[in-house]
């Protein structure tokens, strides 16, 4: 234990060099690349993810009569239980799913039960809450409303949920323009000349900066057509949000179209989407989605003790700028600007840095709450910084000595210890932690 450490010298040597390895230590464990092992907490409740999720989709299609479903289904990879492969040297999950398509007089059209597997690296098993399994199957059916019911298990924990939704397959022939259903897209990237799209199945934007619309326009006629239509985006309170007019010349046959939307002014809430075809003035296309915090504690819904809770990474100005926003929707908009601007994966709806963040929080009020909140608590913070040492010496009943633990973080050269001034578990660091402005200790 360095003589520093010991006697609690706080010369402004001392102070910059702790500056210094607290910012590469924050650098580390919010670097794009960084997997974190160290968390082995499984007990601590976290919102839960939905097993799967899923999206139907109408489309045009060329076989007479009928249009083509498409069912888009994601199961996120951390809802699997996954049992090692010795022959391959593999982590496996198995799983089933079931599509079941019932019409209006309640027939069933299609039960189809598909087995399927999941086969992960020791590697990618570190990172499974940035991974899923998507799955996509077409149904051609005949013009009518349909109910679609999915049922997915997993084999290897017997774990199953149902989801269904109601739909309507549209007569595209009968119209001289119509429009398919709207897909929500996070990220369109170019591969050989041809677009690759990732669909946003689980209709949450979270984090993105900004989404894409994906729908195809029909013109039955044998010209082509010059037609506007206007999308409006309105929150649960019918305001709208965003709007734009859009004008495209048809050509006959299909027509598929991308439209850029950004997500600055959809923060948290649920919005509704609407096509409308000025021609008519009929509302052509509909998408329901929303803006949640994934991966957020349960028990952490109030805003303003998540901003408080962000002491840690924020600076003062930034803390200041959302603590000081003159409305609400200010301060959450400035709130999901700065994760947004941190976000390590910027084109998919769950940031993996804040996720990661918040879930210290939630492991060090598991740990180190008594008379205040964990993790308001020296150990609370060195903990949500650092993550877990790599050894702790516990101390509890040394004689002659106040209890006291030494944490050791190897990889930063680091070392903090902490010691029980009152007997009660208050444990409290022999050497603060300063901020970046050398005014104050982060709580």
């Amino acid at each position: 234990m360095n003589n520093s450490v010991r006697n609690g010298r706080n010369n402004r040597s001392e102070f910059k060099k702790v500056i210094l390895v607290v910012l590469i230590a924050l650098t580390s464990l919010f670097h794009v690349n960084k997997v974190y092992p160290q968390l082995k907490d499984k007990n601590i409740d976290l919102e839960s993810r939905d097993f799967f999720y899923f999206d139907p989709l109408v489309f045009y299609s060329r076989e007479q009569g009928k249009a083509r479903l498409d069912v888009y289904l994601e199961i996120p990879l951390e809802n699997l239980q996954f049992k090692k492969n010795y022959s391959s040297k593999n982590y496996d999950a198995s799983i089933s799913y079931n599509i079941k398509i019932t019409n209006s007089f309640d027939e069933i059209v299609s039960n189809e039960t598909i087995s399927d597997y999941v086969s992960t690296s020791k590697a990618e098993q570190k990172n499974l809450e940035a991974s899923a399994k998507y799955i996509v199957k077409e149904f051609y059916l005949n013009p009518g409303n349909y109910r679609v019911e999915i049922t997915i298990s997993d084999l290897n924990t017997k774990k199953e949920k149902t989801k269904s939704d109601n739909i309507l397959i549209e007569d595209f022939a009968q119209k001289d323009i119509s429009v398919s259903n709207i897909m929500l897209v996070s990220n369109i990237k170019e591969e050989n000349g041809k677009k690759i799209i990732t669909p946003l199945i689980e209709k949450n934007i979270g984090n993105l900066k900004t989404m894409y619309l994906f729908f195809e326009i029909y013109n039955s006629g044998n010209a082509d057509v010059v037609n506007d239509f206007t999308y409006t985006i309105k929150d649960n309170k019918d305001n709208v949000l965003e709007k734009d007019n859009l004008v495209y010349t048809l050509n006959p046959g299909i027509n598929k179209y991308f439209e850029k939307i950004s997500t600055s002014n959809l923060v948290f809430g649920e919005y509704k989407l609407e096509l409308k075809n000025n021609t008519t003035g009929e509302i052509v296309a509909g998408k329901l989605f929303e803006n949640k915090l994934s991966g957020i504690p349960v028990n952490a819904k109030d805003l303003n003790l998540l901003i408080d809770q962000m002491i840690y990474i924020a600076s003062s100005e930034e803390m200041d700028k959302i603590r000081s926003a003159s409305t609400p929707e200010l301060r959450e908009k400035y709130f999901v600007e700065f994760w947004r601007d941190k976000d390590p994966s910027p084109n998919t709806s769950k940031n993996e840095l804040m996720v990661e963040y918040y879930k210290r929080i939630n492991i060090a009020n598991e740990r180190y709450t008594h008379y205040i909140d964990g993790w308001k608590t020296d150990m609370g913070m060195v903990f949500i910084i650092f993550g877990e040492p790599n050894n702790i010496e516990r101390h509890p009943f040394t004689e002659g000595t106040k209890p006291y633990e030494i944490w050791d973080f190897y990889n930063e050269n680091r070392q903090f210890v902490f010691i029980d001034e009152t007997g009660f578990g208050d444990y409290k660091l022999t050497t603060p932690i300063w901020d970046t402005d050398n005014t104050r200790i982060r709580y």
